[in-house]
């Protein structure tokens, strides 16, 4: 079943509409459950669990159990969805000027090599730990074609959230 934005939107009309039958509503329920997870942006965009949600309640057990069910998946995705790092004011201040700036490319890949270096969890020598940043960097940089354009920016980012992730995963494992 092809899940859009579109075709969930005119489901939850359906479901919110009063004068839908029980059969309406659980064929509308078996409708969703059969593209089984719906993507969480379209949740987020027809908010169509707000309507599902109080279905759990509705009298017709099979249809409180469909709805407690496709809630139930959902909630498991959400939960399994990464949780984005804390990143301190001097992060943020980095990672904007690794963003904004429009300065030559030598000064953005030298940014780019400091924030894997200070994001990385310490495992060897600080040598060592340049060398594995400035070969990230040449990954990404490599990867992309020799090019530092918006791409480059989003692919450096995402490396320093995984390396700030990795970290603070270590961190709380010490406490």
């Amino acid at each position: 079943a092809v899940v859009s934005t579109q075709s969930t939107g005119v489901l939850k009309e359906k479901l919110a509409c009063k004068h839908s039958t029980e059969k309406q509503i659980l064929d509308c329920l078996k409708e969703i459950e059969s593209g089984r997870c719906l993507p969480v942006h379209i949740l987020t965009e027809t908010g169509i669990g707000r309507v599902i949600g109080p279905l759990r309640k509705h009298s017709d057990p099979t249809i409180a159990a469909s709805a407690k069910n496709l809630v139930d998946l959902w909630k498991d995705k959400i939960r399994e969805l990464p949780v984005a790092p804390v990143i301190s004011r001097e992060e943020k201040k980095q990672l904007s000027l690794l963003i904004s700036s429009g300065g030559a490319n030598d000064d953005i890949r030298k940014r780019a090599v400091d924030l894997f270096r200070v994001n990385m969890k310490k495992s060897g020598s600080d040598r060592e730990n340049s060398k594995q940043a400035k070969e990230w960097e040449k990954v990404i940089y490599v990867g992309n074609d020799m090019k530092v354009d918006k791409e480059y920016r989003a692919k450096v980012r995402k490396k320093v959230f995984e390396l700030k992730r990795e970290k603070d995963s270590l961190t709380k494992d010490e406490k």
